[in-house]
């Protein structure tokens, strides 16, 4: 039973922030003047809806004593788990979103240029490495797909901790992924880097087509923002390269899982350069903000049990007084 309230607890506080993130977004698209097509909100509300009401209904299912039997057959617990924690995702990814939107178009300085020499510092050359991959297609395409698993795996993560039964994993990812996503915004919206597809103005019309959006914030010209198509715009500190930690992070209790996601993310990690249009520092600095968000993650996880032993320590002893006090 603790374990439940537990886990009721943590989606009751990630559906707080999310409702918290969304009425940030509204007010400043109000007073931006910028909106979001009704079409992107209407696809993200109805695929959480069903996935809430698919939820709702086996919930409702397993506490009839006839159904029982089967609910509990065919584990009708951790499937409410885990449509309650992808409809919770679902939602959190698209608020942010739209928040990664809105700091782009305050339109701050670049800061290409200095990225650029500080690679080049680490005798490191993009454009070199890039066209040697477009020599390489057989190198292209697997770092293609290891780069593309980023979002398969933000979707197969919670569904397969949820089917082994690691809801405390499953929330704990959810909190990662909510720390990393705040620092990235708090680091990149006054740091801003445009791209190394845009810098060194890469002429294929795929690469391009991922940031396409990025010059049409900064000179105001995006007013409507799709979030049913929406770009991944920040370039420092790389997300992906903060995702590839955290992906087989959440998967360390599980062995098979673990050793699978392993070497899929940390080809993932090498792929962000050429294929995500990052610089060898933006993927650095992605690794440390991967760091620091599991750091952070183990300090508050560190202080909710200390706060929590305290309490048990303190009805304890207001118990073992009560008790002493009615046998004297």
């Amino acid at each position: 039973m603790q374990d439940q309230s537990c886990r009721c607890g943590d989606g009751t506080l990630g559906w707080i922030i999310v409702a918290l993130i969304s009425l940030f977004d509204a007010s400043w698209l109000y007073l931006s003047g910028h909106s979001v097509m009704w079409a992107g909100i209407f696809a993200a509300c109805k695929g959480a809806g069903t996935l809430i009401c698919l939820a709702v209904i086996l919930r409702a299912l397993s506490g009839v004593r006839r159904y029982q039997v089967v609910t509990t057959r065919l584990r009708y617990a951790k499937v409410v788990d885990i449509a309650a924690w992808c409809a919770l995702l679902l939602c959190f990814v698209s608020s942010t979103c739209v928040t990664s939107y809105l700091c782009v178009s305050i339109n701050a300085p670049l800061i290409d240029s200095g990225l650029v020499a500080f690679d080049r510092s680490l005798g490191y050359d993009w454009l070199a490495a890039y066209e040697w991959v477009q020599r390489h297609p057989h190198v292209q395409k697997i770092l293609q797909v290891a780069y593309a698993s980023g979002h398969w795996q933000l979707l197969a993560l919670p569904v397969l901790l949820g089917l082994f039964g690691r809801c405390e994993a499953t929330s704990d990812f959810f909190f990662l992924l909510v720390l990393a996503s705040t620092y990235l915004l708090l680091i990149s919206t006054p740091f801003l880097a445009a791209s190394a597809f845009i810098h060194f103005g890469v002429e294929d019309r795929s690469a391009i087509a991922t940031v396409s959006d990025f010059a049409l914030l900064r000179d105001g010209s995006l007013r409507v923002f799709d979030i049913a198509n929406a770009q991944g715009l920040v370039s420092m500190p790389s997300f992906h390269t903060a995702l590839a930690v955290l992906f087989p992070y959440s998967f360390r209790q599980l062995r098979l899982l673990f050793l699978v996601a392993l070497p899929l993310n940390a080809v993932m990690i090498l792929s962000n350069p050429t294929q995500g249009g990052h610089y060898l520092v933006d993927v650095i600095t992605g690794l440390l903000l991967s760091a620091l968000t599991i750091l952070t993650l183990n300090a508050f996880s560190r202080r909710g049990a200390n706060v929590r032993t305290c309490s048990a320590n303190a009805s304890a002893g207001v118990i073992g007084e009560a008790s002493s006090e009615r046998l004297h």
